[in-house]
């Protein structure tokens, strides 16, 4: 793919991507080692009720596996896999649409859907088959719903997400469409091809300000010290305004695809997914874009 900017121009946007990713990471195992708690468990031992609470548990779990996750996708980008760093993009990207969704439409019968009849399930303790948990031994059909990603969108999220999702999908899945990224200058197939890391960086980037957004900054979060809190906000804000303006850009660019349909589709998304960064999810003002 040809270069979205001059060469140096590139680069340096790189390596401010790289820079975002690194403060994503600090910030991020910061808050998971000082901040997240499975409140939602201690109230319940505590108290003997399921309530709320168990939406911070979820969150924090979606949080602290998509800390983990990145750190993984900081070193496959690193080694110039940027198809598998898009597989485990994905997985965090669910993990915000659906830690946004069970906090802005709770209600008790998530709990179920979210937490404690999928943990049941694991432990084959309930047997899910042909859209039905089943309880084992008894027979006895339970409530659940297994829900989709695409049911989940909210807010401007839902502008995006089937382009974006669907994008992600074809390199989590064995999906043809995606073969020219192992295919070298000559035709032949070759695993040392690396395409579109740029864009994959912005893409990391913009998944992790919308987990931040939803999770971190949030007014009533109980942060490690004042110091750490505006350093959390200032990131989000910072990262914000940066990928608001590259993906301006991007969505103005020439792509090399198959045809112009396609083309237009891709840019598209890009100016969609600049919107949503104006929608405020948390308690970030966006007043600055």
């Amino acid at each position: 793919m040809k270069l979205l900017f001059g060469e140096g121009e590139q680069m340096e946007n790189e390596v401010i991507c790289d820079k975002f990713i690194n403060q994503f990471l600090l910030r991020g195992r910061k808050f998971v080692n000082y901040v997240c708690f499975r409140y939602g468990l201690y109230s319940a031992e505590v108290s003997g009720k399921i309530g709320e609470g168990f939406v911070d548990d979820f969150q924090y779990f979606v949080f602290t596996k998509s800390i983990k996750s990145l750190e993984s996708i900081k070193a496959l980008l690193k080694m110039g896999h940027v198809e598998d760093a898009f597989i485990i993009l994905r997985a965090s990207f669910e993990g915000y649409i659906s830690s946004r969704y069970i906090a802005e439409k709770y209600k008790d019968e998530l709990l179920n859907d979210f937490i404690f009849i999928p943990e049941l399930i694991a432990t084959r303790k309930v047997i899910y088959q042909e859209g039905k948990a089943i309880i084992r031994g008894t027979k006895d059909v339970v409530d659940y719903i297994q829900r989709n990603p695409s049911s989940m969108k909210v807010g401007k999220d839902k502008k995006y997400f089937y382009d974006f999702y669907a994008f992600l999908c074809n390199y989590a899945h064995c999906n043809f469409s995606i073969i020219n990224d192992f295919i070298d200058d000559n035709g032949y197939f070759t695993y040392e091809k690396s395409n579109n890391k740029y864009i994959a960086k912005v893409m990391v980037i913009f998944v992790y300000i919308k987990l931040f957004e939803s999770i971190v900054t949030v007014d009533g979060e109980d942060f490690l010290n004042a110091r750490e809190e505006k350093e959390c906000y200032k990131l989000v804000r910072e990262s914000t305004e940066f990928i608001y303006d590259q993906l301006e850009e991007i969505s103005k660019y020439k792509w090399e695809l198959e045809n112009d349909e396609l083309n237009k589709h891709m840019k598209q998304m890009f100016k969609n997914m600049r919107t949503s960064l104006k929608e405020e999810i948390g308690s970030l003002k966006k007043d600055f874009l």
